[in-house]
């Protein structure tokens, strides 16, 4: 009797021992594990510290001295409803589309306009309408909005002036976004030429997840020859799209090209993550996989929550909350001598013109030249001494020009 509970001693004491074991290995590796977690969150803090300084909030910036410049409207015979497109054709004369499928002629010297017929085959719907102007050689491309079958898309065409900017004749479609959708948000859209190709910025038309799929245009910049014809493009072994050049893109309404030839875009997030970026042969910035520190307009997180990833390319600088820029350029000329080199982006929400100084692929300063004078500030052009046009997307809206005070 006396042997087994001796015997049931050693037992509850090894057991006792083995548990005490059991808690000291385990205490130990969750010890481990958690340190592990913790290292591992470091390094992914440092990572988003580093991402984190592309996010920028336009309140902080600086606002420039009004006294350095004149902002003032033209005197003109003419007023316009939601114009989309300002295009110089010299510094005495220029074109101005308006969403409705209105084209005007303006002639700055004389202070007169007059309507420019036209067969483009423009819908005006939702956010969509006749967009963007390019004026090359003989030619004026357009992008626009179009209908087939109660459904819409971008699409690009050109036509020529005749009878002294009265008329534009001659009209051929070069390219149709496909495939066309219902909704009537998203259309992007600018065009711009460089080395006799065309790019095209083209929105997800508000599908979200087709930003990264290559059976649609949406969500994409596109590059076409000038006379439609599709050149070798990144992607045109994996889709019969040819036409793409760069995808993961929101809702592009800017794009301009610098000194070098490089092309840059704006582009709209959701709640936040607006930015400015380069385009880039067989890029992808991500959406929707990516916000650039945006959230869905229910507050709930895009992708994965992930504000920027290596997986995608970066832009420059991404606001949030958002700024809604619609077109950018990079300054150059005698008026502003100081400004040379720098990026001017309109902010439709906001209503201001920002300015962001970018040196050697950089951003050294941003700065906001003036907020609340205009109304909802749509296009800018700069002519060849330097001055600066701007148009408001509003209704009954003019033209305005920014020059120096010196």
């Amino acid at each position: 009797m006396i042997f087994f509970r001796n015997k049931k001693k050693y037992f509850f004491i090894t057991l006792s021992v083995f548990i005490i074991i059991y808690l000291f290995i385990s205490i130990f590796s969750s010890i481990s594990i958690f340190s592990f977690s913790n290292e591992e969150s470091l390094d992914t803090s440092i990572k988003d510290l580093d991402y984190e300084q592309l996010i920028s909030d336009h309140e902080s910036y600086p606002i420039i001295n009004s006294d350095d410049f004149i902002l003032k409207k033209l005197e003109l015979d003419i007023k316009f409803d939601n114009p989309w497109a300002i295009k110089l054709i010299d510094d005495n004369q220029l074109i101005i589309s308006e969403k409705n499928g209105r084209l005007s002629y303006i002639n700055l010297e004389e202070k007169t306009s007059k309507n420019i017929t036209h067969k483009i085959p423009v819908t005006q719907i939702g956010q969509g309408g006749l967009l963007d102007l390019e004026i090359y050689e003989e030619f004026l491309y357009v992008s626009f909005s179009k209908e087939k079958n109660n459904k819409y898309t971008t699409a690009i065409g050109r036509g020529k002036f005749s009878n002294e900017y009265s008329e534009l004749s001659e009209f051929e479609i070069l390219f149709e976004a496909m495939p066309y959708y219902k909704d009537s948000v998203h259309f992007g859209s600018r065009i711009i030429i460089k080395d006799d190709y065309l790019y095209a910025s083209i929105g997800e038309r508000g599908k979200g997840n087709v930003g990264q799929e290559l059976d649609s245009h949406a969500g994409s910049i596109i590059r076409i020859n000038l006379d439609g014809s599709v050149p070798k493009n990144p992607f045109d072994t994996e889709t019969e799209l040819t036409e793409i050049y760069m995808i993961g893109v929101r809702n592009p309404q800017g794009m301009a090209k610098d000194s070098n030839g490089n092309l840059y875009i704006t582009n709209h997030g959701a709640k936040g993550g607006d930015f400015v970026g380069l385009v880039e042969s067989g890029g992808n910035y991500g959406w929707n996989k990516v916000g650039w520190g945006g959230k869905n307009y229910s507050g709930t997180k895009i992708g994965s929550g992930k504000n920027f990833s290596n997986e995608f390319k970066t832009p420059i600088i991404s606001w949030v909350p958002s700024i809604a820029p619609s077109d950018l350029i990079f300054y150059q000329g005698d008026e502003f001598p100081d400004w040379n080199g720098d990026i001017l982006v309109t902010s439709l929400k906001f209503k201001q013109l920002i300015k962001l100084d970018y040196e050697n692929e950089k951003l050294t300063n941003k700065e906001i030249i003036f907020k609340d004078e205009i109304g909802r500030l749509r296009d800018i052009d700069i002519n060849s001494s330097g001055e600066i046009f701007l148009i408001t997307d509003e209704r009954n809206s003019n033209i305005w020009k920014l020059i120096s005070s010196r």
